[in-house]
């Protein structure tokens, strides 16, 4: 009974011991610079921030402190870094949003923001509009392949670069500088501009210049991309088609892909 005692009061301890919650430390000492949300032309947002230690974050995110949305790291398959792009997903323009920075480094201490707050922008009645767009009839015609196989549809597939929702990518399998994506448009346009919005997973995956070919075999291009943090626009001159091929010149390899592609018409 004795023994049975004793061993009944180490499992108690251990039990509290473990019961009790790792402390939360607060992030804005390691942070290089106070959160900036930044916002595209097509109403995306997504925060830019840089920590003095490494850091796998994420953000919480909604219209209380509730939240309730949830938006990762595009470089979260680096692990713990210290250059951080997170994409919020589709926003209602015009309405405020609370949001939370949340953080763990590769020892398991785990960091939180205080809770911020923006407002999503109203589109402009000058902003560009994207064709390249499923919600406007554009449809994916072909693609090199989805991470793992997946259908078009799926969490990385090739719709995802059509879908005008930065928190999500279309990501190939292992592709690299082999990635391309063709975009059906319902109808022919004269092109105005292409874009293109890389994913990155920190030291690999980052597309860093691209081509377009259209359905006559016209080229255009090449194009250098300024980096990972939105999308990049190449204006063109005698452009027209229906169907365009965006196609990976160089990147740093892997699972090469994109968050949004974009063909943009003349007025």
């Amino acid at each position: 009974m004795r023994f049975v005692s004793v061993v009944t009061l180490i499992a108690g301890f251990l039990g509290a011991a473990y019961a009790v919650p790792p402390v939360v430390e607060p992030v804005e000492p390691f942070l290089a610079a106070p959160p900036e949300v930044r916002f595209g032309p097509e109403g995306q947002a997504w925060l830019e921030l840089a920590t003095t230690i490494d850091l796998a974050c994420v953000v919480v995110y909604g219209e209380d402190e509730g939240f309730g949305r949830m938006a990762l790291d595009a470089a979260m398959g680096a692990a713990a870094h210290r250059e951080h792009r997170i994409a919020f997903g589709r926003l209602e323009p015009g309405r405020s949003y609370a949001y939370r920075l949340q953080g763990s480094d590769p020892s398991g201490r785990l960091f939180a923001s205080r809770t911020y707050r923006f407002t999503a922008p109203r589109a402009s009645a000058a902003a560009p509009l994207n064709l390249a767009r499923l919600g406007l009839g554009a449809r994916v015609a072909a693609v090199s392949s989805n991470y793992g196989g997946a259908a078009n549809d799926a969490r990385w597939g090739a719709n995802a670069a059509l879908d005008g929702d930065p928190a999500t990518e279309w990501s190939s399998d292992g592709d690299g500088d082999a990635a391309f994506l063709t975009v059906e448009l319902p109808r022919e346009v004269e092109v105005a501009a292409f874009g293109f919005w890389t994913r990155t997973m920190g030291s690999s995956a980052q597309v860093r210049s691209f081509v377009v070919e259209d359905e006559a075999g016209r080229v255009y291009g090449p194009f250098e991309l300024d980096g990972a943090e939105r999308m990049d626009l190449f204006p063109v001159e005698n452009a027209r088609g229906r169907r365009f091929t965006f196609r990976v010149r160089s990147s740093s390899g892997g699972n090469t892909g994109a968050v949004e592609v974009g063909v943009f018409a003349k007025p």
